[in-house]
């Protein structure tokens, strides 16, 4: 009888033990987001405690955040370590906080896709070239707004570029102004390419302008 309560309690023990192990488990997510809140930010990690690659895509719904907070994150989240993956910054005299959408899957390819799927499919450069007028101009520069300003009130069909952009546009600037000897220090903006022609520099504004508009205006 003895022999058999000291098995029933051994039993008992074991059961409590795997029953607190199991629910430990439940609650400790292998690929989770961790915060650290630091005086004027917050950093947000994954960890991925598992034996294999993760690629996760992070969703940040903020309240009383920087609109950086907004964009959406897809990452590769190596096994068994922890990956930053956005930082916070809060707005002043706000109250913050934020929910989030955390999506795990094996394969970063797979959810590239499946994020790009029905997306309209970009032109090739060649025939954007060749079809539009491209306007390149710079933050803080006040003839770069103005030539914009007037292509915008003679109805002038146009694309503007932002140099410190990362864009094909941007690449394929610096090389044809690398061709005829100049660099990003030498370069003035504002600058266009009408028709894959480079325009630099663009001296008049009035000018330039009268000569765009003609064949680019807008429909109204």
């Amino acid at each position: 009888m003895k022999l058999i309560l000291k098995t029933y309690y051994k039993l008992t023990i074991y059961f409590i033990l795997f029953l607190c192990f199991t629910l430990v488990s439940w609650q400790e997510k292998p690929v989770r987001l961790i915060e650290e809140v630091q005086k004027k930010r917050t950093i947000i990690y994954v960890q991925n405690d598992t034996n294999s690659n993760k690629s996760v895509f992070l969703k940040i719904n903020p309240i009383g955040y920087r609109r950086s907070a907004q964009r959406p994150i897809i990452k590769n989240i190596p096994a068994n370590s922890k990956v930053q993956m956005i930082i916070l910054i809060p707005l002043t005299d706000v109250a913050s906080s934020y929910t989030y959408n955390l999506i795990v899957n094996e394969e970063l390819e797979n959810m590239e896709i499946d994020r790009a799927k029905g997306a309209k499919k970009e032109a090739p450069l060649s025939s954007i070239l060749k079809s539009e007028i491209i306007v390149f101009t710079k933050e803080d520069c006040k003839k770069c707004q103005l030539l914009i300003t007037k292509l915008k009130l003679d109805h002038v069909k146009f694309r503007e570029i932002n140099i410190n952009s990362k864009s094909r546009y941007v690449d394929y600037l610096w090389t044809l102004l690398k061709d005829k000897g100049y660099n990003k220090i030498t370069a003035k903006l504002p600058l266009s390419l009408k028709q894959g022609e480079l325009i630099h520099p663009i001296g008049n504004i009035d000018d330039f302008v009268s000569s765009v508009s003609k064949k680019h205006r807008s429909q109204h």
